[in-house]
C-alpha cells in the first residue's frame, strides 16, 4: 500500500472537509448538486450541473481556502482547550485537513478545460474584448491550477503544510 492510500486512510476527516467545500461553494453560487461522495476507496467527489465558467472554477478551487480556514478554527480550539482529547482531535481533524486542501488533479483539469472552452467558444466582439482586458487573471488561475496540479502528485508537500501548521500553533 502506498504512502498516499495510508494517509487516505489516517486522515480521512480531510476528504470529507476537501468534498463539504466543494458542496458548500455550490450551495454559496446556487449550482445544483448532482451527487456526493464524501469518502471512499478512491476518495471523494461532488457532482454538480454546469454552470458558468468562473463558478466552475470557484468550486473547484474552493477547497484550498476552506481547508485552510477550518485548519486554523480547530488550531485556535487547540489553543483554547485543556482538554486533552481535545487537543489531540484538534491536531488530526486540523492535519487531515491541511493534508487535503490542495485541490486534486480533477479539479485542476476542471478549472483548465473550463478556462479553455470559455476561450474557444464562438463570442460576440465584445466579449472578445473583455476577455483580452480581463487576461491577466484568467492567466493567474491557469498558473495556480498548474502549480496545484503538480503539488497534488507531492506527498512531501502536505506533510510541509501540517508540520508548518505544527510549528505555527504548537510548538
Amino acid at each position: 500500500m502506498d504512502t498516499s492510500k495510508i494517509a487516505q486512510y489516517l486522515l480521512f476527516p480531510g476528504i470529507i472537509i476537501h468534498e463539504l467545500a466543494h458542496a458548500f461553494a455550490c450551495v454559496i453560487l446556487n449550482v445544483p448538486i448532482k451527487k456526493i461522495k464524501w469518502v471512499g476507496k478512491d476518495g471523494g467527489y461532488v457532482v454538480h450541473e454546469n454552470s458558468k465558467s468562473y463558478k466552475i472554477i470557484i468550486i473547484a478551487l474552493f477547497p484550498f481556502l476552506f481547508n485552510i480556514l477550518v485548519s486554523l478554527i480547530f488550531a485556535r480550539l487547540f489553543i483554547l482547550n485543556e482538554d486533552i482529547f481535545v487537543k489531540l482531535l484538534s491536531v488530526w481533524l486540523a492535519s487531515s485537513a491541511l493534508f487535503f486542501c490542495v485541490p486534486s488533479s480533477q479539479d485542476t483539469d476542471n478549472c483548465i478545460s473550463t478556462l479553455k472552452e470559455s476561450y474557444t467558444k464562438k463570442q460576440s466582439f465584445l466579449e472578445i474584448l473583455i476577455k483580452i482586458l480581463l487576461f491577466p487573471i484568467p492567466l493567474a488561475i491557469l498558473i495556480i491550477s498548474y502549480i496545484f496540479k503538480i503539488l497534488d502528485k507531492f506527498t512531501l508537500f502536505r506533510v510541509f503544510l501540517i508540520v508548518f501548521w505544527f510549528y505555527l500553533f504548537i510548538i
